[in-house]
Order: C-alpha cells, then sequence, then structure tokens
C-alpha cells in the first residue's frame, strides 16, 4: 500500500514560505504565488463594469468557493484545501449592470478560530503547522470537518455551500451572508448503525432526470475493525428532506468526490483510494486516513433508480475526481465521460509548499486522461477508450475541472470544458482553458495568455440558444502583470475573449462554482 503524499518528499519545501512576504518569484509566472494569498477583505453588492455591453439575456448570479484566508494567528494550513471558505459572486440583474459581491462562510470553525486567534480543531484534509497536540488531534476527530470550502449547489431554491461531508451551510445568494449549517437527516437504514458513523457525502449531488429532486451519496463508517461499511444513494428533495434509494454493505469506504446519473441509473465509480477512520483519528487529517492500493481493480455501482437493484462492474486500476456526464445509448448500455487519473497524487498540487516552489510546480504528480468509459449490464463489462485530441487543442485531453451545457445532463452531447493545468509543460502556472468535442475533435479548441491564471469555468447557456454551444463561458481569472482578479468571459463557440471585469479586490483560487437564476 501506498499513502497519497509519500510524493510530498520530494516535492515540498519548508511551510515557512507560504507566508513569507518574500516568496519567491518564478519569471515566467509573475504573481502566481499571490493567487493563492489570504484576502481578508469583504464586499457585498460592488458595482463592476465590463468592457464590452453584457449580453441582454444574461441574467443570475454566479457563485464560486474557494479558500479566502490560510492561516489564523501563528498557525497555518498545510493544504490550500483547508482554508477557509469564501464566497465570490458575480450578479447580472439583467438590464446590463454588473455587481460583485465577497464573504467568507461563518462556518464553527471559521468562527471560532477567529475569536481564539489560532486555527480550532476540526478535522482537516491534511493538517496544520504547527500541527495540533494529541488532545487536539483528538477533538478534531470529534467534531469532524465543517470547512465548506469546495462547492455551491441550489436545493429548492435554498442555496448550500458544501464539501465532502454530510452537513452543508445555508447562504443567503443576495448577499453571500450566512444563513446557519443544515445536519440533513441520514434515512433509516436495514443495517445495524452500531459504532457507526454517518459523515461523509460528495461536494457534487447530480439532478434527477425530470423531477426536480437531486441524487447525493452516504458513507457509513465503522469503528469496529472487521466489520462491514456502507454506501447509500439518497435522494435530496429538499434542503433537510432525504430519501433513500439504495443500500448496501462493503468493505473498504472508497473515496468518491462525485459520480453520474442518467434517467435510470446511478453510477458510482469506487477507486481503491480507501478510507480508515481509525487511521483518520490517529492521524488527524483525512490524508493520514486514506490509503492508495495501486495495483487493485476499480469498481463501477450502477443502481436502478426505480427499483434500488445495484449492478456491480470491475474495470482496471484507476482513479476519479470529477465526472462528467453520463447517458444511455439505444442499445442500453451506459457511456460514462471522466478525466481518469493513473492515482490520486494530484491532491498534492494544493499543498502550499508546492504552489509557492517554482522548481517543484514544474513537475506535476498525475495527469488526467479524458475518457469514456461504456458499462455494458448485460455482460457486466467495461470498455474504456482515451479521446484524441484535436490539432486546434494538443492539450485538451488532459482536461480537469470539467463542466458543460447542463441543459445536455443525462444526453447524449458534444462539448466539455475545463482548465489543463501545464498545457505546455512547464508546471502549475501555466494554465489553459478548454472545449473538447467529444464528437469530433476537430472542434477541439483552447484558450490560454501570458501570465494570467485561469479557474474552473462555467458555461450558461443562451435561453433563446439552438446550439449546444450557445451561450456565455465565465472564469475567475487572475492577472500576473497587474496583480488584480478579473472575470473573463468567453464566446464558447470560437474560445476568445468577448468581456472582462476586474475586481476591486484580489479573488484567490477558487475551486467550484455554479451560476443560479437569482439576481
Amino acid at each position: 500500500m501506498e499513502r497519497l503524499y509519500v510524493v510530498l518528499a520530494v516535492l515540498s519545501v519548508g511551510l515557512a514560505l507560504c507566508t513569507s512576504v518574500d516568496l519567491p518569484q518564478d519569471d515566467d509566472a509573475p504573481g502566481f504565488h499571490e493567487w493563492f494569498l489570504s484576502n481578508n477583505q469583504s464586499y457585498e453588492n460592488h458595482p463592476i463594469h465590463f468592457e464590452n455591453p453584457l449580453p441582454k439575456w444574461l441574467r443570475g448570479t454566479l457563485i464560486r468557493n474557494g479558500a479566502g484566508q490560510v492561516e489564523m494567528g501563528n498557525r497555518q494550513f498545510v493544504n490550500f484545501f483547508d482554508g477557509y471558505a469564501k464566497l465570490n459572486s458575480w450578479k447580472f440583474p439583467g438590464n446590463g449592470s454588473a455587481f460583485f459581491s465577497t464573504k467568507f462562510i461563518q462556518s464553527k470553525v471559521y468562527t471560532e478560530s477567529l475569536a481564539k486567534n489560532d486555527i480550532a480543531p476540526f478535522l482537516t484534509f491534511e493538517g496544520v503547522s504547527p500541527p495540533f497536540g494529541d488532545v487536539e488531534r483528538y477533538e478534531s476527530f470529534l467534531l469532524n470537518m465543517d470547512n465548506t470550502v469546495v462547492n455551491v449547489f441550489n436545493y429548492s431554491n435554498k442555496i448550500v455551500a458544501m464539501n465532502d461531508i454530510w452537513k452543508v451551510y445555508e447562504i443567503n445568494p443576495h448577499t453571500l451572508d450566512t444563513i446557519g449549517v443544515v445536519n440533513p437527516p441520514t434515512p433509516p437504514s436495514k443495517f445495524s448503525n452500531l459504532a457507526r458513523l454517518n459523515v461523509m457525502s460528495t461536494a457534487h449531488p447530480v439532478a434527477e432526470h425530470g423531477t426536480g429532486a437531486n441524487f447525493d451519496i452516504l458513507n457509513t463508517f465503522s469503528l469496529i475493525p472487521g466489520t462491514k461499511e456502507r454506501l447509500s444513494v439518497v435522494r435530496v428533495t429538499s434542503l433537510e428532506g432525504r430519501e433513500l434509494v439504495a443500500e448496501w454493505e462493503i468493505d473498504q469506504t472508497s473515496y468518491m468526490h462525485s459520480f453520474s446519473v442518467t434517467p435510470n441509473y446511478v453510477i458510482l465509480l469506487a477507486a481503491p483510494y480507501y478510507i480508515n477512520m481509525n487511521d483518520m483519528l490517529k492521524y488527524a487529517s483525512v490524508v493520514g486516513g486514506m490509503q492508495w492500493n495501486g495495483q487493485d481493480n476499480a469498481t463501477f455501482y450502477v443502481v436502478e433508480i426505480k427499483t434500488g437493484k445495484i449492478h456491480t462492474l470491475v474495470t482496471g486500476n484507476v482513479f476519479v475526481i470529477h465526472h462528467i456526464n453520463a447517458f444511455e445509448l439505444p442499445d442500453g448500455k451506459i457511456a460514462l465521460d471522466v478525466p481518469a487519473q493513473p492515482n490520486p497524487y494530484g491532491f498534492s498540487m494544493y499543498d502550499l509548499s508546492y504552489i509557492h516552489n517554482k522548481t517543484a510546480r514544474v513537475h506535476l504528480p498525475a495527469k488526467p486522461v479524458l475518457t469514456r468509459f461504456t458499462l455494458d449490464l448485460q455482460t457486466q463489462s467495461v470498455q474504456r477508450v482515451s479521446f484524441e485530441d484535436g490539432p486546434k487543442a494538443p492539450c485538451v485531453g488532459a482536461l480537469e475541472m470539467p463542466v458543460f451545457n447542463e441543459n445536455y445532463r443525462h444526453m447524449n452531447y458534444c462539448y466539455i470544458y475545463g482548465q489543463v493545468i501545464n498545457y505546455n509543460g512547464k508546471g502549475f502556472s501555466h494554465i489553459a482553458l478548454v472545449k473538447k468535442d467529444v464528437c469530433d475533435n476537430a472542434g477541439d479548441l483552447m484558450y490560454t495568455a501570458p501570465h494570467q491564471y485561469l479557474t474552473e469555468p462555467w458555461f450558461v447557456p443562451n435561453p433563446d440558444g439552438k446550439a449546444e454551444d450557445d451561450g456565455v463561458l465565465m472564469a475567475s481569472a487572475f492577472d500576473g502583470d497587474k496583480k488584480e482578479s478579473y472575470l473573463l468571459m468567453l464566446d464558447p463557440k470560437t474560445m476568445t475573449v468577448i468581456n472582462r471585469s476586474y475586481m476591486p479586490t484580489r479573488v484567490p483560487f477558487n475551486f467550484h462554482g455554479r451560476f443560479f437564476d437569482i439576481v
């Protein structure tokens, strides 16, 4: 067995670099390190101005979630994933105006840390420096993770911030104020709950076809060695409404950040990246409790939505962070698209000592490969095919942070958009936004510009559009030359710039977001 962060012995440098005002500069990446520094400033509905008129049909709010602060008092987080959650929003009322807001989520871990001017002992992804003492480590395990720093979602017109945990924080989409924490009920189980914890979920719920509900998963851990753990598919009907679709026992729990849904199935991909709660208690971090078995196969669980029946299909070793889309083929097979990884070592890119070391970040520990799995439930077989890159975007197959036109969710589709890190082989700071045409690779396109650092994009469809790529592609960006943040708008048809607006404050790197029909 291999632990995820073996590679950090090579990649990491002293954590003192993370807060030093004299962080090492990369001559080919001016300002890159500033993209990951804390910013405590808050704004509410600050007017912003774009270089060109906005589309008349553009109405709604883009909300993105990410870390806004990576230290408190004399302690700092080891990994950017653990930075205190801060939301950023861009509001478009539909009259040509636009407004920007940014605020921290008032989570328990954030407010308690502020009160004591130290990082409060809640469970972290990788840990803190200086590390927690024995009592704090035990306390952090009991309090579990509280920092919903990864994504945002809409549950019946209630906007929530989330992480890979069962709890969420409800937020006011108009002001970004925190309404409060929500601990949804767990559906009753036919299995024993003795010495078991219902704590982990995913940061990417998926809409159910044609109902207005969503699906999520729930991991149930056992604290008794040698006993079964549990995996459940749950229908989310409202902010606190949960219905059990299917549940089954497993020997070991795999980390799953996302999954796929078709009109008739929920599809989970369980890689051999296992979570051990006893190790998590010992090391007081998620990473400390995770083990990668590089020689083991991965498993697809395909759940029939109507009956709860579970089909189990085995495939070769693979790790997947983000599912893209899945759909059913005329012959009854299921097509599922993902950026496939050879291992989970890509998480180490967000270790702050790696980010702030220009020598280390030239070498990425893992590279995704855009892949289509075809699942045949009749023969219980899995076919795996990688997409070829088109001549206009030779890096497109390495995309991550994938998005597409959500109007094509559960359907056969053509276009995937995403972020390619290290598109030219020169390291983390060289980022491109790409369009992958899975129907014809001649349609592959990319956008990049010197010293411009680009996050995951989001596709906003034109409500009057006729084609799949009619709309606007938005991305939060940082101008390394100007040392300023801006919202970038690209034409999805051509992947060329159509608009941008600079922000009144720096917006740190952020993970995920969505566009909501709310102003």
